[in-house]
């Protein structure tokens, strides 16, 4: 194609090539020739370096030549390498519509506009898509991470806190060790509190009273009922012993867990026997009240060596109260409280089949202990100058009282000091050898008569009870005498 310098057509050919400023050019639009002598406006002659070179040629007198496409091309990619100014997408639409609508123009907006739009419109990258992503996992990590600790934690205490066999260690440990407070917590002994008074610490402080080289057997089946059976091996004072445990299922623990209750504590018992006069026994040191902490109650007659020594002067006892008391597996050191009335040799027991026979011997502070308070008793008869005073049989005398004389100056003596014909510690009782008593008085019948000296006698037994009660003696002399004369 060549330029032309033929009038109006080439100057519109000019026009229709020269760009709209809203628009950038594109290298590959081909430009419109055009006259290098038109007159085409400025702008266009500073933004087209090739038109100017064309009017240079002009003035220095050179003959047009035509332009091949090769050049054509070649100043439209210098044109095209031109830095552009990047317009607002309204700008570029402002642009156009200014222009009247050719087809050369509709041809140039439809190739143009879909570029420009696009470096518009397109975003700028930003990695957040990444880190949103990473966080999510992280997240999930440590879900996932809380939930295998929780599901490992289950498992761990479902097999070896929450289980029956572990139930079974704590308990028996508790029990080994002397613990009983806590074992009393774990498993209730099944008793009354009172008779709870040995399932205490202070009995198995010593070591030697505990049980000791226990062993659990394994667990089977209970064959009597639901739950598991499990045997406690053990020894007391070297003697091999055992007993079956119960456990059955109580339900759930924190709701996930299952609970166990050991329905058969590890208890046992021992049995005491003592005459009615001791009221209490020393069992590992701690004092029991036989008639508030014993059990099942029974009168016993004991062997005949119970006795502790072979003397003639010992009490034999024909019977005595016998008591259960709950203990541990243990040995139990049974003896009396310290007194000064009666003493007796200790008792050591290492089963549940043997029972402590506490026999008595009496000392000599009992006999006189005793005979104190009959002498009390004679001292406030002899003293009476009454006729007749209750509990003084054996110093009343024959006086009447009714329609007799009277009497005055009455004075009692007895001939001897009292001793004990029977002290018997079994049941706790007493009989003096016979008291006899001279009596001197003075008698009238009438206020007109004179005083007449008389003189009596009377005899008879003192005989009571007796107990020794937190170690000390109590007497109780009967009242109801027989008077011999």
């Amino acid at each position: 194609m060549t330029l032309g310098f033929d009038g109006e057509k080439g100057e519109n050919e000019v026009k229709e090539s020269i760009p709209t400023p809203t628009t950038p050019v594109l290298a590959s639009e081909e430009a419109p020739e055009a006259d290098v002598g038109t007159n085409a406006d400025d702008s266009f002659m500073e933004a087209d370096p090739a038109s100017e070179g064309s009017n240079s040629s002009d003035e220095n007198g050179n003959q047009s030549r035509p332009v091949s496409s090769s050049e054509e091309d070649t100043d439209d990619m210098a044109d095209a390498e031109q830095p552009t100014a990047t317009l607002s997408q309204n700008e570029q639409y402002m642009g156009v519509e200014s222009e009247p609508s050719t087809a050369a123009d509709s041809q140039f907006q439809t190739q143009a506009l879909p570029n420009v739009t696009a470096s518009v419109e397109q975003p700028v990258a930003v990695p957040v898509t990444r880190k949103v992503q990473r966080k999510t996992v992280i997240i999930w990590g440590i879900l996932i991470g809380v939930a295998v600790i929780l599901i490992g934690g289950y498992f761990i205490l479902k097999n070896m806190v929450f289980t029956p066999s572990e139930q079974i260690k704590t308990y028996v440990s508790a029990v080994s060790s002397g613990n009983y407070k806590r074992a009393n917590q774990l498993v209730d002994p099944g008793v009354a509190n009172d008779s709870r008074i040995l399932l205490t610490n202070d009995y198995a402080k010593n070591a030697d009273s505990r049980i000791k080289n226990v062993e659990i057997g394994p667990l089977v089946r209970n064959p009597r009922g639901s739950g598991y059976q499990v045997r406690i091996s053990y020894t007391v004072n070297g003697v091999k012993q055992s007993k079956p445990l119960d456990i059955q299922a109580a339900g759930k623990q924190f709701l996930i867990f299952d609970s166990w209750r050991i329905a058969t504590p590890l208890t046992t018992t021992i049995k005491v026997a003592a005459p009615k006069t001791v009221d209490s026994l020393v069992v590992n040191g701690i004092n029991v009240k036989l008639a508030e902490a014993g059990m099942n109650k029974e009168v016993v007659t004991p062997p005949s060596d119970s006795s502790s020594s072979d003397s003639s002067d010992e009490m034999h006892y024909s019977s005595m109260d016998q008591y259960t008391l709950p203990v541990y597996p243990g040995v139990a050191k049974v003896e009396l409280p310290n007194s000064k009335y009666i003493q007796a040799q200790q008792v050591k027991l290492d089963g549940s089949s043997k029972v402590a026979y506490i026999a008595p011997q009496a000392t000599d502070a009992l006999e006189k202990g005793i005979l104190d308070q009959v002498q009390q008793r004679i001292n406030d008869c002899t003293a009476s100058t009454e006729t007749n005073k209750t509990g003084c049989s054996f110093s009343n005398g024959t006086f009447e009282d009714y329609g007799g004389p009277n009497y005055t100056n009455i004075k009692r003596t007895v001939s001897s000091q009292p001793s004990l014909s029977e002290l018997d510690l079994s049941n706790g009782e007493f009989k003096t050898s016979l008291i006899q008593t001279n009596i001197t008085y003075q008698y009238r019948f009438d206020s007109d008569s004179d005083w007449e000296d008389g003189r009596s006698s009377a005899s008879d037994y003192l005989a009571g009870t007796f107990v020794i009660k937190d170690g000390e003696l109590a007497v109780k002399i009967d009242d109801s005498g027989k008077n011999y004369y």
